[in-house]
C-alpha cells in the first residue's frame, strides 16, 4: 500500500482533516462483503465514522465480526509506520449484502493499492447476455425482437445481426466498467451442418 495525499501539517506536526459527507457505497452481494472508504478514517475515539442505509437507518460500529446493522471499520493496520494510518476498509455482514450505505467521517489521505495489476481483485457477476442459437435457414431459437417486411402471399425468414455501442459516455468507476463491459461480453460459435431433403418436384431425385 502506497500513502497519497497525507495531509500532515509538518510544522504543527497535525493533519489536517477532511470532513467527509455522504460518501456513496454498495456492499458487495458475496464475500468478502467490504467496502473501502475513498479516504483513510481518522482513528478517534468516539469514532468520527458514521454510517446508515438508504433509508437513513444508522448501522452500529463495532470491533469484532459485524452482525446484521453493524458494521467494522479496519483499524489494526498501520502503513508506513504512521499509527494513525489504517486501509479504510469497512466490513459488513452477509445479510447487508448489496445494500447501499452512505458514510461520514474525517479523512485524513487517501490510500493507493500499489500491487501489480494482474492481482487486484474485483468481484463481478456473469454477463447478461442470454445463450442464443440461431439457424439461418429460417429458423431463430432465443432472438430478441421479430419483424416484417414487404407483402404477398408468401414469406420466408431471415436472421438480421444488428451491431450496438458499447460503454455509453458517462462517469464510471473501475468495478463499474468492468461489470458493464462483462454484461455486454458474448463469444460466438459457427458450426456447419448438413441437412437432407426431398425436393419434392417431378426430376425423380426424391426417391
Amino acid at each position: 500500500m502506497a500513502i497519497k495525499d497525507y495531509r500532515l501539517d509538518p510544522f504543527l506536526n497535525v493533519i489536517n482533516i477532511k470532513k467527509i459527507t455522504g460518501e456513496y457505497h454498495q456492499v458487495p452481494n458475496q464475500s468478502p462483503y467490504t467496502i473501502r472508504l475513498n479516504e483513510v478514517p481518522q482513528k478517534t475515539d468516539p469514532t468520527s465514522l458514521n454510517i446508515c442505509f438508504a433509508d437513513a437507518a444508522v448501522l452500529t460500529e463495532v470491533a469484532a465480526q459485524p452482525a446484521q446493522g453493524q458494521y467494522w471499520p479496519d483499524y489494526n493496520t498501520t502503513a508506513h509506520g504512521v499509527e494513525d494510518w489504517n486501509t479504510g476498509t469497512i466490513l459488513f455482514n452477509a445479510a447487508d449484502a448489496g445494500k447501499i450505505i452512505y458514510a461520514s467521517y474525517n479523512g485524513i489521505g487517501t490510500l493507493v493499492d500499489d500491487r501489480v495489476q494482474d492481482m487486484l481483485e474485483l468481484a463481478v457477476t456473469t454477463s447478461t447476455q442470454p445463450e442464443r442459437d440461431i439457424v439461418c435457414s429460417g429458423s431463430a431459437v432465443s432472438y430478441d425482437s421479430t419483424e416484417t417486411s414487404g407483402g404477398g402471399n408468401l414469406s420466408s425468414g431471415y436472421v438480421r445481426v444488428r451491431q450496438h455501442r458499447g460503454l455509453p459516455a458517462g462517469t464510471y468507476t473501475l468495478r463499474q466498467v468492468i461489470q458493464h463491459l462483462i454484461n455486454r461480453s458474448q463469444t460466438l460459435e459457427f458450426v456447419k451442418g448438413t441437412a437432407y431433403h426431398n425436393c419434392d418436384c417431378d426430376c425423380g431425385d426424391d426417391m
